[in-house]
């Protein structure tokens, strides 16, 4: 009896605690109801030890009550950290055992002094004892997904609530092969409950706040699918034994103990047996646990991974990112070129030299269309699932290789992953083999971005090449008019110093043009000088290059001085062209006009004719479109783009109004260079 007090004592005095200085510590937790359980627990005990008479039910639920008020403490916790499905089924398993606990005490007060009174009286065995497993169920749950660094904190409370689900378990069991309750244990039991009590209590003193938060990783996952479930052989099995001792006379206890043989035979072979285990494995992951794998975390860890930005190559991060998924420890990359072979592209199992597959390989064709994962070591051992084709020797015959992942993006194969021996042996199930899917199916779509965007980096660079060779011999074309310009006109004006000036200039003007293209080829690129260019004198200067085609243009400048910061040799060459096309559409006694004006910031030139004129249509898909030209072999197709281009990349823009029969009028705005500071000399 003393030993009840005890214990009615030490959790009295920890419900006290918890209302004073433990208050915020323990807010939330259930933990106060725990020890108020305790507390009315020992009180109900020690009034039975009393004389007092106790209504069985009322026993029975004060006796459920006391263990599942501990287990609650813990599949709250475990509830609040756990992927919500999970925490949901933990407390619905907790609900369904209390449940059944409250009925089996309904029972035993109706049946109140009844014969039948001793069979519900044995449930409280029954249910103590299954309360007990739930109960060691959890603490392993919290024991197992405690955060990394925070067992001290938690290890005496493991200790505690474990020890004293398993001094229950062992009094239930034991009272049940006994048949009637130990007496030693039952005594034993108010100490053991105490001191228990005062660990636990050590334990909280470790704990500033009781959170999931705080003490269990985010990522709770339940691993006792076997353990439930041998759990719940067991008891039925010892249920069923029960029933046929107490039924079964004289022959009771023999036919108990052959029962109980066949039993423990029955569940060692199913535990031995391989086929077994492996179908209860995919019947629990399919439907009692249907995620194995925290596919969110993996699915990160894979976009990471591809997507990092190292100086390692896309390839061997590829290699690398397959073979973590189900923790192989190498791999090789093999990647369809323009051919249709298969060659190896990264990995330590694929080196530049390695053996390559030709696209018209069966089992390519499998990888394909079935998306199949090829497990080697089985088909080594000559099982072969679904009748696949067997992938070549080079494949079978290296012992390194042990899984072919294939790579499909939309229905095309765009090459396969090898991955070598995992570190722990594996079988692939369904889940691995839907893993690997999805994540070859993500790989080949970033290989396939990889090479469309390297595809694409060659065709700039070509493009790039063919617009400089376009662009030069535009120039050059240009150039070389000049000089045959000068070579006709010279059997007229040789004697003529003013030609002879003019064939000068011009000669000075092609050398340095030429002098530039030269520069231009070196370097690759289209150099520009940008300074300070007056458009009136600028202007004056197109004007006399272009005076010796008719109709000659006319110069206006309406407003003096505007100044614009660009490159002058490249303005002259795009405005000296816009005037010969104008030349070019016009008939000898039309006119072409070149303006020079200011609008607010801009400064504008207009080029107007009184030419044939375009259409809109020509001038909306046409007129800007490079390469396409009127002219036949005569023109390049590129002149306009190039003035329109050049000018956006100044700030300006172009606008274009013409009618057929109308004449054009090209518009250039272009922004007008600040004043100069007077610092500066202009």
């Amino acid at each position: 009896m003393l030993s009840y007090v005890l214990c009615a004592a030490t959790f009295l005095a920890l419900l006290i605690l918890t209302f004073t200085r433990w208050r915020a510590r323990c807010a939330g937790s259930g933990i106060a109801a725990v020890f108020a359980a305790q507390v009315a627990w020992s009180a109900f005990i020690l009034m039975g030890e009393a004389g007092v008479a106790v209504p069985l039910g009322l026993f029975l639920a004060i006796e459920y009550l006391r263990g599942l008020a501990w287990a609650y403490v813990l599949a709250k916790l475990l509830a609040r950290s756990a992927d919500p499905a999970v925490g949901r089924g933990a407390l619905r398993v907790l609900a369904g055992i209390a449940v059944a606990a409250v009925l089996a005490s309904a029972g035993s007060l109706i049946a109140g002094g009844s014969s039948s009174a001793h069979y519900f009286a044995s449930a409280w065995l029954w249910g103590g004892l299954t309360i007990s497993i739930l109960g060691l169920v959890l603490v392993e749950q919290v024991a197992r997904n405690t955060r990394r660094g925070g067992e001290w904190r938690l290890r005496y409370v493991w200790l505690a609530v474990g020890a004293l689900f398993t001094f229950d378990l062992c009094l239930y069991s034991i009272s049940l092969l006994k048949g009637a309750i130990d007496q030693a244990l039952w005594t034993a039991r108010g100490p053991v409950n105490a001191l228990l009590g005062v660990l636990f209590a050590i334990g909280l003193q470790r704990i500033q706040v009781w959170q999931a938060a705080s003490l269990l990783s985010p990522r709770v996952v339940f691993f006792n699918a076997a353990l439930l479930a041998c759990a719940a052989y067991v008891l039925a099995m010892a249920a069923v034994s029960y029933l046929v001792r107490t039924l079964g006379g004289t022959w009771g206890a023999v036919a108990q103990t052959v029962f109980l043989t066949g039993a423990a035979l029955v569940l060692v072979a199913a535990v031995l047996s391989h086929q077994v285990r492996a179908w209860a494995r995919v019947m629990v992951a399919k439907y009692i646990f249907p995620y194995r794998y925290d596919y969110r975390a993996e699915w990160r860890k894979l976009t990471e991974a591809l997507s990092a930005t190292t100086d390692e190559p896309i390839h061997e991060r590829v290699t690398h990112a397959m073979s973590a998924l189900i923790h192989c420890g190498a791999g090789g990359l093999w990647l369809r070129d323009a051919h249709g072979t298969y060659v190896p592209a990264g990995g330590d199992l694929a080196p530049p030299d390695g053996p390559q597959e030709s696209g018209a390989a069966e089992f390519l064709e499998w990888l394909r269309t079935r998306e199949w994962i090829y497990d080697l070591e089985e088909l080594r051992g000559g099982r072969n699932r679904g009748g696949a084709p067997l992938p070549p020797a080079w494949l079978l015959d290296d012992q390194r290789f042990s899984f072919i992942v294939p790579l499909v993006c939309g229905e095309s194969l765009v090459g396969f992953v090898v991955l070598g021996q995992p570190l722990v042996a594996i079988r692939l199930t369904w889940e691995e083999i839907d893993l690997l899917r999805a994540a070859g199916r993500q790989v080949a779509s970033h290989l396939a971005f990889e090479q469309a965007a390297k595809r694409l980096a060659e065709a700039q660079q070509f493009e790039a090449v063919n617009r400089l060779t376009t662009v030069l011999m535009h120039d050059l074309r240009h150039l070389i008019a000049q000089q045959a310009l000068v070579v006709q006109n010279a059997a007229r004006h040789r004697h003529n110093p003013e030609f002879i000036d003019d064939a000068i200039l011009t000669i000075d003007s092609s050398v340095k043009r030429m002098t530039r293209l030269m520069e231009d080829l070196r370097s690759g690129v289209l150099t520009e000088q940008a300074r300070r260019v007056e458009l009136g004198e600028l202007c004056a200067e197109l004007v006399r290059r272009t005076a010796t085609r008719r109709p000659a243009p006319r110069l206006d400048v309406r407003d003096r001085e505007i100044e614009v910061i660009l490159d002058r040799d490249r303005l002259l060459d795009v405005l000296e062209h816009v005037v010969r096309n104008a030349q070019d559409a016009t008939p000898e006694d039309g006119t072409v006009s070149v303006i020079v004006r200011r609008a607010a910031q801009h400064a504008v030139i207009e080029v107007a004719d009184t030419g044939i004129g375009m259409d809109a249509e020509f001038i909306r898909t046409r007129l800007f479109r490079p390469f396409d030209t009127t002219k036949g072999k005569e023109g390049m197709g590129i002149g306009a783009y190039e003035a329109r281009e050049f000018v956006r990349k100044c700030g300006g823009s172009v606008d274009v109004e013409s009618a057929p029969g109308r004449g054009t009028r090209f518009i250039i705005r272009l922004p007008v260079a600040p004043p100069l500071s007077a610092g500066h000399v202009a």
